[in-house]
């Protein structure tokens, strides 16, 4: 008998500490990748009120938190499109020095050599690198056709972030800004 008011009284308490972890790790896990994204804003890198109503963190998610958390705590373009206020918009007419406007440089289609790791866990957030040639600055990954989350590296390096809903064998394929695309590549789920 003792032991079940022990319990019961000590029941409260754990799910403050459990409800107090899973806030916590939200920061953990989501302000970085606000951060880390290189359409971010430098003035609200590491402020809580990207995400939230209260600017201190607490307290229910805004309209963007909770796209963000819709969209798998990934930034992705319509993200970016539909809360042009939180992120660096491209500048609408690129030019040189010399006032004229860019030519693209044909650079050939990308191609992929591997991505590691090959094996990722289902229903986890997952990084990979993509290594290969001719990526650009816009290039982007999809898994079996659906966009994920890319950050240019180099021309012969991509940094992925996805989640894998399902065991088996996943199409991964790059496509540059100018439509050329890749080779495909399995990366497998487990």
């Amino acid at each position: 008998m003792k032991i079940n008011q022990f319990l019961l009284s000590i029941l409260p308490v754990s799910l403050l500490f459990l409800f107090a972890v899973t806030e916590s790790k939200a920061f953990v896990n989501c302000q970085p990748k606000y951060d880390n994204d290189k359409r971010s804003l430098s003035s609200l890198k590491g402020k809580c009120s990207v995400c939230h109503v209260d600017a201190s963190g607490n307290g229910p998610q805004n309209e963007f938190g909770r796209g963000f958390k819709a969209a798998g705590f990934m930034i992705t373009d319509d993200l970016v499109a539909k809360f042009p206020q939180l992120f660096k918009q491209p500048d609408e007419t690129p030019s040189t020095s010399s006032g004229s406007v860019n030519q693209d440089i044909d650079i050939g289609s990308p191609s992929i050599k591997r991505v590691k790791p090959s094996k990722v866990r289902i229903n986890l957030q997952s990084m990979a690198t993509v290594i290969g040639n001719n990526f650009a600055e816009g290039s982007k990954a999809f898994i079996d056709n659906i966009e994920v989350l890319t950050t240019f590296k180099s021309k012969f390096k991509l940094i992925i972030e996805f989640i894998l809903n399902s065991t088996g064998q996943h199409e991964l394929k790059v496509k540059n800004s100018d439509g050329k695309e890749s080779n495909s590549v399995n990366i497998k789920g487990k």
